[in-house]
């Protein structure tokens, strides 16, 4: 048992022996790593803390103001700033997008410069801004999803438009946008003579939305894609 035990503390002395062998022959090299190691956890520290973070607080700034534009209507001030302004945050979604994209307000004014052009009626630029946002969180890409289908219906293509309406509805199942885009898919169905899903779409916003405020609606554009049939 004895001699068990002093083989094992052999063993141990004579690791740890190794071990400091090893490290003190080793010592420049392992420092160096040491070294390597703590500049990059302070690169990226210094990154964050003196880089991106204050462009994120810049593109904050720039994107309040063109908010502020998006709930006056002024679209297009939105979109291209205020020239008449003097301080330096009066650019525009454009411009949010351009210098900050990496930014999460970058991102998001992708969605808002989407919802612009479609209000100023420019469809083109609506789908283009609308086909670079990628939104994570629940409202913004059903919306986002709508505004493609829009600006398709605006420019005459109606099948397309009806595709985005119809993946709005499956995105997120809430009172509030999915009645919205049925009954938007509804109408462009009865555009182009699909009554029969024209009328699917309105029943289902009355059967299964009744608190939406489509709700009374509805019986009205059920009876005219019936008779429609």
């Amino acid at each position: 048992m004895e001699n068990n035990i002093e083989e094992k503390n052999t063993e141990n002395i004579s690791f740890v022996s190794k071990s400091e062998q090893f490290i003190e022959k080793n010592q420049k090299a392992i420092l160096a790593v040491v070294i390597g190691i703590v500049v990059i956890i302070f690169a990226i520290f210094g990154i964050r803390k003196f880089v991106t973070e204050p462009r994120q607080q810049k593109a904050n700034e720039a994107l309040f103001v063109a908010e502020q534009f998006i709930t006056q209507g002024d679209f297009y001030s939105a979109l291209y700033g205020d020239t008449t302004a003097t301080d330096k945050y009066s650019v525009g979604l454009l411009k949010v997008i351009d210098k900050y994209s990496s930014t999460k307000a970058g991102k998001r004014a992708k969605y808002e410069a989407a919802v612009c052009f479609l209000r100023i009626g420019n469809y083109q630029e609506a789908l283009k801004y609308a086909g670079k946002y990628n939104g994570k969180d629940q409202l913004t890409p059903v919306i986002n999803e709508m505004v493609k289908g829009d600006s398709e219906a605006e420019l005459g293509n109606m099948e397309a438009a009806i595709k985005h309406y119809n993946k709005a509805a499956k995105m997120d199942d809430n009172p509030i946008t999915a009645p919205f885009a049925l009954f938007k898919a509804g109408v462009a169905n009865l555009i182009v003579n699909n009554n029969e899903k024209a009328l699917e779409c309105f029943k289902a916003v009355k059967e299964q939305y009744p608190e939406s405020s489509l709700f009374s609606e509805m019986d009205g554009f059920i009876t005219y894609a019936q008779e429609a049939k």
